[in-house]
């Protein structure tokens, strides 16, 4: 029995009670202003900020700093963080090479968002995690050739990233071990299906398929090769059938998708006192949160219709 586990994990059933349940969030979006929902927002224990954008970065830093400060080790949870770190370094280097904005910045991980602003103005990146370094180094090479596109920013950090997850999964918990593959699954089937419609050829598609996950080559290959039929190919298990239904309703549908299949996943060990999969849940469950009150507030600010964003709401934790 690891009481550390149990103490941390009482810690976050405690805060569960301050997620965001559905009648909540539909009172957030029926207020006729950002300013009202703003309001709403502060009585349900959110921070206050001059707009919104400041309120849900603050809220995204919270969620971080309690998860940090319930990351029993030994668990794998540490693995949270270092996805967090390349999704950060891709965002970093796609603004330093080509000027994009910095907007998608997640909560820091590991590595400070400046420090790596700083390795790639200065182009000195020994500080880094190896596996960031590396990819930067090879970014500048490409630059300076012409030859670096944010789509090879994309699949070599992803492909390190998933690198350094594989390593660290080993000792992990058997639920953030499947919570990493189900996510590396998914990537590998958007990327096997949207090469198929591309008409990329094999060696192409296999140079962007990440070496992770549970799906083989050959088979995230023949959904390349069949993309709609590519289920009825192989073995399919029912996510990978429902992945591929996701991605024909296009690009929103299937990250909506995603971030439902990998909550729902935490959300089946959510009273298990002795799994982390309630920290863990916590953490991803706030985050998601944030993003449909993100949502809703574009929505009101826009003045678009409630209906527009249906589709585009997640799942809640709670």
């Amino acid at each position: 029995m690891d009481a550390g586990l149990l103490f941390q994990n009482a810690k976050v059933k405690s805060r569960e009670s301050m997620l965001l349940g559905w009648d909540r969030l539909q009172r957030i979006s029926d207020a006729p202003t950002v300013e009202e929902a703003m309001r709403l927002l502060l009585e349900a224990d959110y921070p206050s900020g001059a707009s919104y954008d400041e309120v849900l970065s603050t809220a995204e830093r919270d969620a971080s700093v309690l998860f940090k400060s319930c990351m029993t080790k030994g668990y794998g949870l540490e693995l949270f963080l270092v996805a967090d770190d390349y999704h950060n370094a891709k965002v970093a280097a796609k603004a330093a090479y080509f000027g994009g904005n910095k907007e998608g910045y997640k909560p820091e991980g590991t590595v400070p968002v400046l420090a790596l602003e700083e390795a790639l103005s200065k182009a000195e990146y020994k500080e880094l995690p190896q596996g960031i370094a590396d990819a930067y180094v090879s970014f500048d090479k490409l630059k300076a050739r012409d030859a670096l596109t944010p789509s090879v920013i994309d699949v070599a950090l992803d492909k390190a990233a998933f690198g350094e997850l594989n390593k660290g999964k080993r000792n992990a918990a058997k639920v953030i071990s499947r919570y990493f593959d189900l996510l590396a699954d998914l990537k590998n089937i958007s990327v096997a299906y949207r090469a198929g419609k591309a008409g990329f050829s094999v060696e192409k598609t296999k140079n962007m398929l990440l070496p992770a996950g549970t799906l083989s080559e050959k088979d995230l290959l023949k959904i390349a090769s069949f993309g709609e039929e590519g289920a009825d190919k192989i073995a399919a298990t029912t996510i990978v059938k429902e992945a591929i239904t996701a991605l024909k309703s296009g690009v929103t549908a299937y990250e909506v998708f995603t971030d439902n299949a990998l909550l729902s996943l935490l959300k089946k060990e959510r009273y298990d006192m002795f799994s982390p999969a309630p920290i863990a849940g916590l953490y991803v469950g706030k985050l998601t949160e944030i993003k449909n009150v993100r949502l809703i507030l574009a929505r009101i600010a826009n003045g678009v219709d409630k209906d527009v964003i249906k589709e585009r709401m997640r799942e809640l934790y709670v």
